[in-house]
């Protein structure tokens, strides 16, 4: 028997509220987009053994979802998503591996019990969904008081199939994870609640309404919005709203190049700016890529929304 799991990537767009005083904190907006991808396999082994791109993080996620089980596996990463940089690569690749195994051996897990095992979503749940059930999400972010699990989903809708989100990924060394990451939650001042007012309103008011109704101006707008908003609260921390001034100059360009909205993905240096049909895609796509070489070079793309989530395939 084998299995291979392909996962989406994710643009995360924003975090509604970092203050909590309503016994709820974070909540998390965004998008699964159809690529980069993961593409990881698995077969049964006598021992646990993995290779191809972090090989060694696959075999700590495998070593924790079989701990107890006396089965072994023989695990693969076929392709590899960039890491910290703003597409989620660290949850794909732990929801691939656990989901590959649970399928594997019958384990019978859900992606939320993998995603707490392995210690992912522990502030947003927008890369879980994102595997899950795909398509634009916003979760219900942790309760202060019994913050464990992943956050609930509160909302998804499938995103139009002409809506493509042309993605920038400039050639710049700064990343933001694990412990800095950690550091920059504890260092960040609890935005004011005017602030988190107009996050929340744009999300509820505007977000959710112009995706249903296929609203791609409105929806754009608002992504810009809160993009903003969420940036504001992450000056002390990244020096602007934006974590370089490339990624800043990239944003405004997408703008100038017509795009309906626009933002920078989690902490960057991925950013991204929404725009309807193929064509115009191509287009942007090709001037986001001479503006990026003109810039120290990187890599300009886009990329369709994913409705479904990830795809496993069994081969017996």
């Amino acid at each position: 028997m084998e299995v291979t799991v392909r996962t989406p990537a994710r643009l995360h767009f924003g975090i509604i509220d970092m203050r909590g005083d309503l016994g709820r904190i974070y909540c998390s907006v965004g998008v699964a987009i159809d690529r980069p991808n993961i593409v990881l396999r698995a077969k049964p082994a006598e021992k646990i053994t993995a290779s191809g791109s972090r090989a060694d993080r696959v075999k700590e996620y495998a070593e924790k979802i079989l701990e107890g089980i006396s089965q072994g596996a023989q695990l693969e990463v076929l392709k590899d998503i960039p890491q910290h940089v703003g597409f989620g690569s660290g949850t794909q690749l732990a929801l691939a591996t656990g989901s590959a195994l649970s399928r594997l051996f019958n384990l019978r897990l859900t992606t939320e019990e993998i995603a707490e095992k392995l210690q992912r979503g522990q502030r947003s749940g927008v890369g879980t969904y994102a595997f899950k059930t795909g398509g634009f999400i916003v979760d219900g972010g942790h309760s202060t008081e019994h913050p464990q699990g992943v956050p609930p989903l509160i909302f998804k809708a499938d995103v139009p199939e002409d809506w493509l989100f042309v993605v920038g990924l400039p050639n710049l060394s700064q990343r933001i994870s694990g412990e800095r990451e950690n550091e920059a939650f504890t260092q960040m001042p609890r935005p004011p609640p005017e602030v988190v007012g107009k996050a929340a309103r744009t999300v509820l008011v505007q977000m959710l309404p112009s995706i249903l109704e296929r609203d791609i101006k409105v929806f754009g707008d608002a992504m810009t919005v809160l993009d903003s908003t969420f940036g504001e609260s992450w000056v002390t921390v990244q020096g602007g709203k934006y974590s370089h001034p490339l990624v800043e100059a990239g944003v405004n360009r997408l703008l100038d190049e017509g795009a309906y909205g626009v933002g920078q993905s989690s902490w960057g240096p991925a950013f991204y700016g929404l725009v309807e049909g193929e064509a115009e895609a191509e287009r942007v796509s090709q001037r986001l890529q001479e503006f990026l070489d003109e810039n120290g070079g990187g890599d300009a793309f886009y990329a369709k929304a994913n409705n479904h989530g990830s795809e496993i395939t069994v081969r017996r």
